[in-house]
């Protein structure tokens, strides 16, 4: 059985493997969404946006839960020394999950049509139908990475990241460039660079399962002979995954709902279907995008929290689920709290930078969604300690309670002509902002939750420096080099100068940042101690 301290290593260890993943697939997606937005354009994009979101909810309802809660469990066999119950859970998750993906599959291929209607958006119709044989592949995938995630190996959950993303962009990317090439209409076009994101999907549910076939250590012996029965497998499977993804449900159900209501609110005022399409495009594809880079690097700390929590627990070991929960939240709140005061200062700049089209709309979206990112990373990490901590009831009530809230102001908002588009991202905000204080409130009963200081006041003033360095160096930078390009063309002066601006600014913040952090002492020795040579680098970083 695993040492206390070799339990922390591996969890922070995952966590970064996970990040690094992350970040990689990051790059990549925006290597796929930001030529793909200049080939399909932001109508093109509405488009593309409604029918991903669809597949993401039937992809929520099918198999959202599964990865997490299959961690759970297998971490706490693996704890116990259960082998052969392990194998007990993976056979059947995989019955019954992969079933119902594949149904999930059918509904959205052969409803596409019907829900087309429903949302009086019929170009995403197509698309849709595209994108449907995805849910069943991502459901295959989601087993096997529940079953390596409980064991703290998060190399094949990274793995199968990359390859989905390298399809996507591979695939995608290529299919609509031969679609445009052949001017083929735009809903088409979006179609195929559907096709390309479910290939990729397909490719990775195959390296995924030949993976673990092959793996020898599928068939250790139990070092127990306690083994739960079928029923009660089934049982507590079925009593993780489904609050589990109701709580996830909700969570798409936020984004669903401006996919939904936002276009249809917005053709109620006056707008087009195409002005609806093409505003939900520059806030979808442009702020929606950028907003949701550093969430997916805390989800990363929210997947490894997970078996390391509920092992921690397994063995009535409170300091130790305190200790994680409090690396978890700081790191989270490090990376958070920064993107956030980036893109506020340099919202504008970086859509400018890498999307084609006029980035007003974009930018002031980002502006408000940027306060949304610290709230959404205490959320991720909080819904995970408490389904970890088997209070899966809590995030289910809080989640639906954020998303009645989303609902009602988005309607509103978004209904206001004078408002209009603007309302969706100041809905995010409020939502995940009530979520945060109901989870925190509820959590600090059951595990001790880190000091404010640390977590949010030393951050946050590095990140004020952070910020004024990146609006000075930017705005220097731009003038200098416009002036040294004075009586070029225009538009290639303003977009050097743009671009060099953006690139300089954000080093030199990332530089003050580091510095700033240190000298306010808001790095935990504890927490860098569990990194890989986490020895080295407090030396190197000479924490106390």
């Amino acid at each position: 059985m695993p040492q206390q301290n070799n339990k922390k290593q591996t969890f922070l260890q995952g966590a970064i493997i996970l990040i690094v993943a992350n970040m990689l697939v990051k790059v990549i997606g925006a290597l796929f969404k930001i030529p793909l937005q200049h080939l399909l354009l932001d109508e093109g994009m509405g488009v593309f946006n409604v029918a991903y979101q669809f597949y993401t909810a039937m992809f929520v309802i099918s198999t959202a839960g599964v990865p997490v809660a299959l961690s759970k469990m297998i971490s706490e066999s693996y704890t116990l020394g259960r082998n052969r119950e392990i194998r007990s859970v993976v056979r059947i998750a995989g019955l019954v999950f992969i079933t119902l993906g594949a149904l999930c599959s059918a509904f959205l291929f052969f409803g596409a049509s019907w829900l087309g209607d429903l949302i009086k958006n019929p170009a995403a119709v197509l698309s849709m139908k595209a994108v449907a044989p995805s849910v069943f592949f991502v459901a295959c995938i989601s087993v096997v990475r529940g079953y390596y995630q409980g064991k703290s190996n998060m190399l094949p959950t990274a793995m199968s990241q990359l390859v989905e993303a390298l399809g996507k962009l591979f695939l995608g990317l290529g299919f609509a460039a031969v679609g445009m090439f052949r001017n083929l209409p735009v809903e088409v076009c979006t179609a195929l660079a559907i096709l390309g994101i479910t290939i990729g999907e397909a490719v990775a549910a195959v390296g995924i399962w030949v993976y673990y076939m092959r793996d020898p250590a599928r068939h250790a012996r139990s070092t127990s002979r306690e083994c739960r029965s079928t029923g009660q497998l089934v049982h507590g499977l079925l009593w993780l995954v489904i609050p589990i993804t109701l709580t996830n449900s909700v969570t798409s159900l936020t984004t669903l709902v401006d996919t939904t209501m936002v276009v249809s609110r917005l053709q109620s005022i006056g707008y087009s279907l195409s002005e609806s399409n093409e505003l939900f495009g520059m806030y979808n594809t442009k702020a929606f995008t950028m907003y949701n880079l550093p969430q997916t690097l805390i989800a990363a700390l929210a997947i490894s929290i997970v078996p390391a929590i509920a092992s921690a627990m397994a063995k009535h070991d409170k300091e130790l689920t305190s200790k994680n929960l409090g690396s978890a939240m700081r790191i989270s709140m490090l990376i958070a709290l920064p993107a956030a005061t980036g893109y506020f200062v340099l919202s504008e700049p970086i859509i400018r930078m890498l999307f084609k089209g006029e980035p007003e709309v974009g930018a002031a979206c980002l502006r408000v969604l940027c306060f949304a990112i610290p709230f959404v990373a205490l959320v991720s990490l909080t819904n995970a300690v408490l389904q970890a901590a088997g209070r899966v009831r809590v995030p289910v009530i809080s989640m639906l309670l954020g998303g009645v809230i989303k609902v009602v102001v988005n309607y509103t908002l978004v209904g206001m002509p004078q408002i209009n588009i603007y309302g969706a991202p100041f809905g995010t905000v409020v939502c995940y902002a009530f979520i945060t204080i109901v989870n925190l409130v509820i959590l600090r009963k059951y595990v001790r939750l880190p000091g404010i200081g640390k977590l949010f006041v030393r951050p946050m003033a590095a990140c004020l420096g952070m910020g004024a360095g990146a609006y000075i160096t930017y705005r220097a930078v731009y003038s200098l080099v416009s002036g040294i390009m004075a009586g070029g063309k225009e538009e290639v002066v303003q977009m050097m100068s743009n671009m060099i601006g953006v690139v300089l600014a954000i080093c030199v913040a990332a530089a003050i940042y580091v510095v700033l952090l240190l000298a306010l002492h808001a790095l935990e020795r504890d927490d860098i101690m569990m990194m890989p040579k986490g020895d080295k680098l407090v030396k190197l970083l000479r924490l106390k």
